[in-house]
């Protein structure tokens, strides 16, 4: 659902920040705040009748696991295209 910058500088740039939102001490609240979020939107959607409130829903569930999957591998994605970078004679 979300798509990183062609721009390969810029899609480790982008991982490394989502790396460290992953892990700093100062966003563990709202890591934690969020997967409470994604967990009470998912269960509020099992029983909900109204379609255009079960897909907008849906919706914000798939956009938060993506964040929360690509921030978990982050750290990796981000040293493979520096070395991929690096490579080529690139300087990230």
């Amino acid at each position: 659902m979300i798509n990183l910058p062609q721009d390969q500088t810029k899609a480790m740039q982008v991982l490394l920040s989502m790396g460290r939102f992953a892990r700093l001490p100062e966003t563990q609240g709202m890591v934690s705040w969020l997967k409470t979020e994604l967990m009470r939107l998912d269960t509020a959607n099992r029983h909900e009748p109204d379609e255009i409130v079960y897909r907008q829903r849906q919706g914000a569930c798939q956009l938060l696991e993506d964040i929360f999957n690509t921030a978990d591998g982050a750290d990796r994605k981000a040293e493979l295209i520096r070395t991929n970078l690096l490579q080529k004679g690139v300087r990230p």
